[in-house]
């Protein structure tokens, strides 16, 4: 079953443009696929011959070699003879190309008329094969597993014909557009809740998603952890023992959401602070975690402070912590949905807009700031029935402190408006967002 990915609306607009792209994210995410899709996109909607429509993987060490020794012959081998057309090369799994960045400029330099397309699964490795070589020559995305609209489009076609049209008032508000709803209970909450508490389970890996039972998605987590990303986190680092990674994972999985103490994970993982940072860096690199910085108008103590810790995909969190019960029997139930909601607002404004926290000393505080053109929109997410559009205490704290224009408070079923001291609240359920 092919889905169709949302990130094909964010590339095509570079399709046309000179310099090259690279799409990394986690293994098994779908980025090979998502290259057929692009093929599919240029031969079908932009009409180009498939013969000028070429993909390779260099997990063939021969086709690597053979780049690694001559990169423009090697592309060159593939196009047409004499075509004046553009000729659209796809390679997967880059990261395998020793010295790939400075080969890569050298066919962006010297041939006219080709778009390359590489995709990688560690950032890290991308940006160290790229890096001050493709500099201005590189439009860099990142594809995640499913969002919960692709899930919806494995799964519940008719919910996201309804998740899409409810998703845009979210994104127009956000974008400082006139919402109108009508205060009250969602009219699908009853179908929607089941499917996003599961997704919120068991996450976006594109093979999880499409397994028939809980014991084939099991395993596939399983082996996504200890197949793939512990081997490439375990190849970055040169680690000869996984054991510390495991620990400072789980225990993060554990934490989700919660301020990160490093003396904390220095005892529990066993490294001292230099070895933790780095460890820390590379499940970043390698789409693991990502860590959210506090709210402060002073950038260095926003710097200086402890970040909040959240995981890229709910499925492989719920899978360290071994526990993939629904959400009725978790005492981590509102973690678990935080951490969904960064997911998508991650994804949604990563490299766009910064997402910090907002937390005072008396323990005041606010999920998520969203940074969006000159101004702030503070996003509380507030998992439980509300029957009335009314703010959460710490939410108006913040209000009152920053004024910003418009906030949002995602709920469990509720759709509401409301405004207080100046700023314009939207509540809307979390599975829309």
């Amino acid at each position: 079953m092919i889905v169709q990915r949302d990130l094909i609306k964010r590339i095509e607009p570079f399709i046309g443009r000179k310099e090259f792209i690279s799409i990394t994210g986690p293994r098994q995410s779908g980025k090979t696929t998502l290259l057929d899709m692009i093929a599919g996109y240029l031969e079908k909607d932009l009409k180009v011959d498939r013969k000028h429509i070429k993909k390779i993987t260099f997990e063939d060490r021969r086709l690597l070699m053979e780049f690694e020794r001559d990169p423009v012959g090697f592309v060159k081998s593939f196009r047409p003879a004499e075509s004046k057309q553009r000729f659209y090369f796809m390679i997967d799994e880059f990261q395998y190309a020793e010295n790939g960045g400075q080969r890569l400029k050298l066919v962006y330099d010297t041939l006219e008329k080709v778009k390359v397309i590489i995709t990688g699964s560690s950032s890290l490795d991308i940006k160290a094969q790229t890096g001050k070589f493709m500099v201005g020559r590189m439009v860099n995305f990142t594809l995640y597993p499913f969002n919960f609209r692709e899930y919806l489009d494995a799964r519940k076609k008719r919910l996201e014909n309804i998740y899409i049209g409810q998703n845009q008032i979210i994104l127009g508000f956000i974008e400082g557009k006139r919402t109108a709803v009508k205060d009250g209970k969602d009219l699908f909450y009853e179908e929607f809740i089941p499917e996003y508490e599961k997704y919120s389970i068991w996450g976006g890996y594109p093979a999880a998603v499409l397994a028939s039972t809980e014991t084939e998605r099991r395993k596939l987590l399983a082996d996504i952890y200890n197949g793939y990303v512990l081997k490439d986190i375990k190849m970055v680092l040169e680690l000869t023992t996984e054991r510390n990674l495991f620990l400072l994972s789980q225990y993060l999985a554990a934490q989700t959401g919660g301020i990160v103490v490093y003396q904390n994970l220095s005892q529990v993982s066993r490294l001292d602070y230099r070895n933790l940072k780095k460890h820390l860096n590379v499940l970043e690199e390698t789409f693991v975690c990502r860590e959210v910085k506090p709210f402060f108008k002073n950038r260095q103590k926003e710097l200086s402070k402890n970040p909040r810790i959240y995981f890229l995909d709910a499925g492989f969190r719920n899978n360290l912590v071994e526990n993939m019960n629904g959400l009725e029997k978790r005492s981590d139930a509102g973690a678990i949905i935080e951490n969904s909601c960064f997911v998508r607002l991650n994804e949604l404004f990563e490299g766009i807009n910064k997402i910090n926290f907002w937390r005072t000393k008396a323990g005041a505080e606010v999920d998520f700031i969203l940074h969006f053109g000159d101004g702030i929109i503070p996003i509380e997410v507030k998992y439980s029935l509300f029957d009335a559009p009314k703010a959460p205490k710490s939410f108006v704290s913040f209000i009152d402190s920053f004024h910003p224009a418009r906030g949002i408070v995602l709920t469990k079923d509720y759709w509401g408006f409301a405004r207080k001291n100046g700023t314009s609240i939207l509540f809307a359920p979390a599975y829309y967002l």
